[in-house]
């Protein structure tokens, strides 16, 4: 369903353009900037930004969209894993564009910009050079590069005046940014945690928060603009088109913190019994540290090979420790556990260690931690003894 939608939009692009490119704007047409919010699909999470231009003379209501991809494209979950995914910009009828969104229930914002003919025209201008299949493609970065600062960056560079955008002494991170947007996918937050590194928990200043369509629109909504020396607003009319409940406020159970928690009252009921009846219980680190090894391996490989720049370097790595993995291998000869037991020194100095490298950890890790914190302190405990 969603390559023919993909598809419809692209066979509309290649009947539409030819029709535009020879038109210039009169003087009665209008800039706006359109902002969705977020959807049900994971895709969609953070809403949506986009560049309407309106002339009822020339019969004109266009909207250029910077968050066109397709899953089908090869190798696109690679490719997005490497941080090498490539989205294109189009543009189609605002009749065709509306409807996604009234189906998916998704409110619509419209803002009308205050610019003058000369920035209507030059800013058109821009968009249809952008738009030609030389052009169109850019390579997607989700905190620098995206549908949302795409918008920012051609308004701010074609408007024909200069912006001012409010600044504010940064306190929210990128991941306190994203986290809001979250809670209908709180796997997805884990997954995003464990994936992402230590940089994303700079602050990130007012002007890069307009990453987030919502936080684009709030922004331009406090703007202005110079005009014959005087400060007017940026945006001269807010609309809604659309009005649906926000998804974003919809709020689910923190389900891994739950599942975690269990798993971590299990592990520890179970090490305790094991130590008051002077037994090892030597398969439940075979799971432990193979699984913590094997998810060390996947976000190291992230944090290696990955061109996302948030993602190194990621203290993740210091409870999943990939050595886990080997380690798990080797504990289960009994003839080498006498040598290899020092490893549980190594593994809970890193877990200590992590705790102070400044990195904000999902719930979920503190409960994966203090399960291996227990299994660390039972196996020397014993060993001791």
């Amino acid at each position: 369903m969603k390559f023919l939608l993909f598809l419809l939009i692209y066979l509309s692009f290649m009947v539409f353009q030819p029709q535009i490119q020879a038109q210039t704007l009169s003087p009665d047409a209008s800039v706006s900037i359109l902002t969705c919010d977020p959807g049900q699909d994971v895709y969609s999470m953070y809403g949506h930004t986009a560049i309407r231009i309106t002339d009822p003379e020339q019969r004109l209501d266009i909207v250029f969209n910077y968050g066109l991809f397709s899953f089908d494209t090869p190798n696109f979950m690679y490719r997005f894993a490497k941080g090498q995914t490539d989205y294109l910009m189009g543009d189609e009828k605002f009749s065709s564009f509306i409807p996604q969104y009234e189906e998916e229930q998704r409110s619509v914002y419209e803002q009308v910009l205050n610019l003058s003919s000369e920035g209507k025209s030059l800013l058109f201008q821009a968009l249809l050079q952008n738009v030609r299949t030389e052009n169109r493609q850019y390579r997607y970065n989700f905190f620098m590069d995206n549908c949302a600062t795409r918008v920012r960056d051609m308004i701010e560079r074609n408007a024909g005046v200069k912006i001012h955008f409010t600044d504010n002494h940064p306190t929210e991170s990128y991941r306190d940014l994203i986290k809001k947007f979250h809670h209908s996918f709180r796997w997805i937050d884990l997954g995003i945690d464990l994936l992402v590194g230590k940089k994303s928990d700079q602050a990130v200043s007012a002007y890069g928060q307009m990453f987030l369509p919502e936080y684009l629109m709030n922004q331009f909504s406090k703007a202005e603009i110079s005009v014959d020396g005087k400060l007017q607003p940026l945006v001269l009319e807010t609309r809604t088109l659309k009005e649906f409940p926000n998804t974003k406020l919809n709020s689910d159970l923190p389900w891994p913190s739950f599942v975690f928690g269990i798993i971590f009252l299990i592990v520890a009921a179970i090490s305790v019994r094991g130590f008051l009846r002077k037994r090892r219980i030597v398969w439940l680190d075979y799971g432990l540290f193979a699984i913590t090894g094997f998810a060390g391996f996947i976000i190291g490989w992230f944090t290696l090979y990955s061109e996302h720049p948030a993602m190194s370097p990621n203290f993740n790595l210091l409870w999943a420790f990939p050595l886990n993995l080997i380690f798990a291998v080797i504990w289960s000869f009994r003839k080498w556990r006498k040598y290899t037991f020092y490893y549980f020194y190594l593994v809970g100095a890193l877990l200590i260690l992590s705790l102070v490298m400044g990195q904000q950890f999902n719930p979920v890790v503190y409960f994966i931690e203090l399960t291996l914190l227990v299994r660390v302190g039972v196996n020397l405990i014993q060993e001791k003894k």
